[in-house]
């Protein structure tokens, strides 16, 4: 990981039903019971000073289908066809400073979901939670289900990857394997293992899921080749593993 290089911005995308900005504002307040203050371009938890930079905006004709790439697991859900009557959407904006911070994040942004928020859409990683699905995480914040909440796992015929571990601080996972079921359960193990053990990793190091498990050989790899701009892109870099 190159330690000096800033951590990603993180954005969270919530509709919701608000008509415009001063009911959004009477809901949040009302809902959280004043736990949150909303001013400027500012939200604040109140009790930790912990502060977002919130952006209100008018209806997005393409929320709907964002959402339902982004979310199969539930796109067929009343939650999901619920998006597509939305009058506005927030997006949230914070860091991935630490494990504290990724935490006051997702908070605040469950306290969007509590003011009528919809869903909540991580564009780093291009995944959408429903409330709640995205509650749950919050309930679960001591088993790690930050990671649940940022990162995934793509597989192919010959690879899998994972993406959303810049969110951390962290080196993305490319498992190339002829054997798909094989490469997509490496690249969730190692990358569960980089995420919760936070080891020291070099090329030529090998890893496996288990001790009769087959081994792969760990290098620096030159991950997927996304937009230069684009928001899935790792500034820390690809761990790439092959069998052995």
């Amino acid at each position: 990981m190159t330690e000096a290089s800033p951590l990603p911005q993180l954005v969270l995308c919530v509709p919701g039903p608000w008509e415009d900005r001063s009911q959004f504002l009477r809901l949040l307040i009302e809902r959280t019971q004043g736990a949150y203050l909303f001013a400027g371009q500012i939200l604040m938890h109140v009790e930790t000073k912990k502060a977002f930079t919130l952006e209100f905006e008018s209806r997005d004709e393409r929320m709907s289908g964002a959402f339902s790439a982004a979310g199969h697991h539930w796109r067929d859900s009343d939650a999901m066809h619920l998006i597509d009557a939305h009058r506005s959407v927030v997006y949230l904006l914070g860091s991935g400073e630490s494990e504290k911070e990724i935490a006051a994040l997702m908070l605040a942004a469950q306290a969007l979901l509590d003011a009528g928020g919809l869903g909540v859409k991580v564009e780093n990683t291009g995944v959408a939670h429903s409330p709640a699905s995205w509650k749950t995480m919050c309930s679960e914040l001591h088993l790690f289900s930050p990671y649940r909440a940022f990162v995934i796992v793509v597989t192919s015929s010959n690879e899998a990857y994972s993406c959303g571990m810049h969110c951390f601080g962290l080196h993305d996972v490319q498992v190339i394997d002829a054997d798909g079921d094989s490469a997509l359960q490496v690249a969730r193990t190692f990358s569960w293992y980089l995420y919760t053990e936070r080891p020291s990793i070099s090329d030529g190091q090998t890893f496996a899921c288990d001790e009769h498990a087959p081994a792969y050989r760990i290098s620096t790899g030159a991950g997927v080749a996304y937009e230069p701009d684009s928001m899935f892109k790792n500034p820390y870099g690809t761990w790439e593993l092959q069998r052995c």
